[in-house]
């Protein structure tokens, strides 16, 4: 009986905190360099009524200061040309800066207004910026074979009370993440689907190529699909910049 509660103990000794697991996701996920590709948006009302958008994506992995990234508006012609650059700090608070092309101007997004809707579509600017793991403490809920269940609860301003997310344990990345809004109740939805591997200096990456964000409170749903994406390549740091926008 003795060696079996030792056994146990050793057992729960060498399992993994909720931290634990996201650092070594971090981990697994270093190493990427530089991302470029073109994407679709498509936005769906309650009614079902679409609407069409393509974009092009750049992502600089910075691992100093957090990553950069410009996502650019090709099409319809009303939104052409619109582009949001995004830098996700590690030790500070995410920027974020909107170019009009219309105004011929570039807005600085608050923090305050990095909860609201990113041109009209379920993810939030916040979505958009991603996460950066000190900004969140995590509990581990659930654990099977195949995934891990984390609750993460932001430490600084948020849209969101928790994120309840579940991740691959062979992808090392989300397959979905469900979002309570600052009052508890379940918000939105996201499934990730479609995994691409990707291979950077012999390492792999498993990315999800469907995004799909539904908002269980309007029963509106917004869909991200890469049409290609080109991982692993040099980017210039300069160019993520404000006044590079315009």
């Amino acid at each position: 009986m003795k060696l079996i509660i030792l056994f146990i103990i050793s057992l729960n000794a060498w399992a993994m905190s909720a931290r634990e697991i996201m650092e070594q996701i971090e981990k697994a996920n270093s190493g990427i360099l530089g991302v470029k590709g073109t994407m679709s948006m498509t936005l769906l009302d309650a009614n079902g009524n679409k609407v069409e958008r393509s974009l092009t994506t750049q992502t600089l992995e910075d691992q100093s200061e957090g990553d950069k990234s410009i996502l650019e508006f090709n099409t319809p012609l009303d939104v052409k040309g619109v582009k949001l650059l995004t830098w996700t700090l590690k030790d500070s608070p995410n920027k974020q800066w909107l170019y009009m092309p219309r105004f011929k101007r570039v807005k600085k997004i608050n923090s305050r207004n990095q909860s609201g809707s990113f041109m009209g579509s379920e993810f939030s600017y916040e979505d958009i910026a991603g996460r950066q793991i000190d900004k969140y403490t995590y509990k581990l809920i659930e654990e099977n074979d195949n995934t891990w269940t984390i609750e993460s609860t932001p430490t600084s301003k948020s849209g969101y009370s928790k994120l309840l997310t579940i991740f691959s344990k062979e992808k090392m990345n989300p397959i979905k993440t469900t979002y309570l809004d600052r009052k508890g109740s379940v918000l939105k939805i996201a499934d990730m689907k479609d995994f691409s591997t990707h291979k950077v200096k012999g390492k792999s990456f498993h990315l999800a190529d469907l995004i799909e964000m539904k908002n269980v409170q309007t029963k509106k749903q917004s869909i991200l699909k890469w049409q290609d994406r080109n991982v692993g390549v040099s980017l210039n740091k300069n160019q993520f910049k404000s006044t590079k926008l315009k």
